[in-house]
């Protein structure tokens, strides 16, 4: 943060205050203003040439934005592949997700993935893992834990029944 607004203040203070301070434009239009008020851009009177000061430091202040972000990204980016590199090979660097595979009525999916890895990356191709989404399973089993609570329940029921004279 420093690399950016540190700069931008000093400019500001520099430039802008400055230019916003040696202007009666408050004072002449008899507005009830503070001293602060001096400093800031109202201070400037309409059609003023001085308001260009504000504009090429509004674009001075962006661009420099710009350039210190550019760079800070390009600083991460460096230490981030350089941190990939020193790390020891794992399987899940090289791990690819592939997702909404289309139905086919002849192959499985699994077959589907092998066959295309097979044909476009034979060279690169290991082996794969079909993942299904069990949240419907889940929902089976415990709808089968319910049920079988209740036929314990009505088997118990009978039971005790069937005791009795």
């Amino acid at each position: 943060r420093l690399k950016i607004f540190l700069p931008i203040t000093i400019l500001a203070f520099a430039v802008l205050v400055p230019v916003n301070w040696t202007n009666d434009t408050l004072d002449d239009l008899k507005v009830v203003h503070s001293d602060i008020d001096n400093l800031s851009i109202s201070n400037i009177p309409y059609g003023s040439k001085r308001f260009i000061a504000h504009l090429v430091m509004a674009y001075v202040f962006t661009f420099w934005t710009c350039y210190v972000l550019k760079n800070e990204y390009e600083r991460v980016a460096t230490m981030r592949l350089r941190f990939l590199a020193s790390e020891k090979r794992r399987p899940d660097q090289f791990t690819v997700l592939v997702r909404n595979i289309p139905p086919d009525p002849d192959e499985s999916v699994s077959e589907l993935v092998e066959h295309f890895f097979l044909v476009n990356h034979p060279d690169h191709y290991l082996k794969h893992q079909t993942v299904y989404n069990a949240n419907k399973l889940a929902d089976l089993v415990e709808k089968k834990k319910k049920m079988r609570n209740w036929l314990d329940y009505y088997q118990n029921k009978l039971e005790r029944k069937s005791k009795r004279p």
